[in-house]
């Protein structure tokens, strides 16, 4: 008889666990597209983290930080080591740059040449936050880049992604809001390994 009532009990508090866990994780019915992030009530343009100031860093400017960082621990300057910033910013990225509408917060870096600039048809999404370029031909700098004529993955398909543009000379970083447009744009120029705080 006390064995069935300690099972009893023990079924009681498992369906009143379930109950309360499913309660708490469900959907309450409604759709929503909304991130699981991003409270409904807001409009979804772009992530943002609170730093000391008080100030909320964008998404683009959270990876310029990462850049910056790589950039110093591989003395970019000096060595022009491409290969080497791709693998660090791996190596330190925290996945804490959150795509807005996808939840994606991977980083993908590739190598390529400038005129991969001018591919407006490509698309990212998924699990990605931030698409990085770095541009490896060992000859092109920020400084003759025409920003406006960047439009890599400037679509409606690659909303709220990062997308950062490395050269020998510095960086180039936009998001992609909602319509498919640039956002957030930042033109950095590296300094001779001085690191930045």
């Amino acid at each position: 008889m006390l064995k069935m009532v300690r099972v009893r009990s023990i079924l009681v508090a498992m369906v009143i666990c379930v109950t309360v866990l499913l309660t708490a994780c469900g959907d309450n019915g409604k759709g929503d597209n909304q991130p699981s992030n991003t409270p409904s009530n807001e409009k979804p343009i772009q992530s943002t983290q609170e730093i000391k100031n008080g100030k909320e860093k964008t998404n683009a400017e959270k990876f310029l930080d990462y850049v910056i960082e790589a950039a110093y621990l591989r003395k970019f300057t000096e060595t022009g080591d491409y290969a080497g910033i791709a693998v660090t910013l791996h190596d330190i990225y925290k996945e804490d740059i959150v795509n807005p509408y996808t939840g994606g917060k991977r980083l993908y870096v590739m190598n390529r040449t400038r005129s991969y600039m001018k591919n407006s048809s490509a698309s990212i999404t998924g699990s990605l936050g931030v698409d990085c370029v770095v541009i490896d031909d060992y000859m092109t700098d920020l400084k003759e880049i025409d920003t406006n004529e960047v439009v890599y993955c400037v679509n409606q398909e690659s909303k709220g992604m990062v997308i950062g543009f490395i050269f020998k000379d510095g960086v180039y970083i936009y998001e992609i809001d909602e319509n498919g447009n640039k956002i957030n744009e930042i033109k950095h120029f590296f300094k001779k390994e001085e690191k930045e705080e």
